[in-house]
């Protein structure tokens, strides 16, 4: 095959596969949103383990700067109208889960207290010494349910029985379980996370998170293009034989492959710094770290072995190597914790 045949051929290839794991990733996004997770298989996290809530003495009360201070049982609860809604609990840490829950809307409940002019968050303090707030508007919103049922059945006690808050497009630590308190308050309230650094602000956005998965798929073929090429090309030239492709490509697909990697790790980092404070709290974050500078340090020793200097030929196929199976990793460890 000659060289200009080979090089349009594995440029179809490239494009094909650039398109499918764009739909691939979309996909798996879209999967994890629109299956109901089993109560079995949904994820626990909790502060303090799992306290144990009698159900017939169980009593919420809803106090603050409110006009009226109520107690509510957790028949009366459920005798207020009621809201179903499906939604998705996105763990900062992963994983997910998605479930179909029915309560009480929290503006129903805040309206019978009647909020003073004064009131700025909404603190949710809970059985087990956690808490956490929303704003008086995020309260407001018609999707956030003081929740008392999980697809069909009772909250079951790790799940934050017998009532647990559910907060649509916000990450999970606004999702309060176990609460026995609602208490409405005049200042800036923080809660347990927010306080150790968690961003107050745990609003989400699924678009960015699609972009960051189909940027990373689509680095992954030009990775795999550089790697793929770089691997022929020197088994072949060890031999004395032509290039497998044109060595641009594989120098232009390195390039691309380091460069993507880059942007959107330090873009990814960004956002798991806002909310979290740190990015380096799971193995994924930490290889993923390990995995860029390892890529860049190819990159730099890529383009001294372009300039002439023989001897980065080792550091570069060791950096490069090294940096895109350790990137390879990264993704497959992402992909488990957004599908769970």
């Amino acid at each position: 095959m000659a060289l200009a045949s080979r090089t349009k051929y594995a440029i179809l290839i490239v494009s094909v596969a650039i398109i499918v794991l764009l739909a691939a990733s979309i996909e798996v996004v879209n999967d994890s949103e629109q299956t109901i997770t089993p109560i079995n298989s949904f994820p626990v996290i909790s502060y303090d383990g799992t306290p144990v809530i009698n159900a017939t003495t169980y009593r919420l009360v809803v106090d603050g700067t409110v006009q009226n201070d109520l107690t509510f049982s957790l028949n009366q609860l459920k005798a207020l109208p009621s809201v179903t809604e499906t939604e998705t609990l996105p763990c900062v840490s992963g994983p997910s889960g998605r479930a179909v829950w029915t309560g009480v809307t929290l503006s129903t409940i805040l309206n019978m207290t009647g909020l003073n002019s004064s009131s700025m968050k909404i603190v949710f303090l809970c059985a087990d010494g956690y808490s956490t707030d929303l704003t008086a508007h995020e309260a407001s919103l018609s999707g956030v349910l003081v929740c008392y049922e999980m697809n069909g059945v009772p909250l079951p006690a790790d799940q934050g029985f017998p009532i647990r808050m559910v907060v649509p497009d916000h990450w999970g630590y606004k999702w309060a379980k176990w609460v026995t308190q609602i208490e409405v308050v005049n200042f800036d309230y923080q809660g347990y996370y927010e306080t150790r650094g968690w961003a107050d602000n745990a609003w989400i956005s699924a678009t960015p998170w699609y972009y960051h998965a189909a940027l990373f798929s689509a680095a992954g073929v030009f990775g795999t293009l550089a790697a793929v090429s770089g691997a022929m090309n020197g088994i072949r030239r060890r031999k004395g034989e032509t290039n497998f492709l044109d060595p641009r490509i594989h120098t232009y697909a390195g390039y691309l492959f380091a460069i993507m990697t880059i942007i959107v790790f330090v873009w990814w980092a960004s956002q798991m710094n806002y909310y979290l404070g740190e990015f380096l709290y799971t193995v994924h974050g930490r290889l993923g770290l390990v995995a860029v500078l390892m890529i860049t340090a190819g990159m730099i020793s890529g383009a001294l072995l372009a300039g002439g200097h023989e001897k980065a030929r080792w550091w570069h196929w060791f950096f490069t190597i090294g940096g895109f199976l350790l990137f390879l990793i990264t993704i497959i460890l992402g992909i488990q914790l957004a599908i769970g």
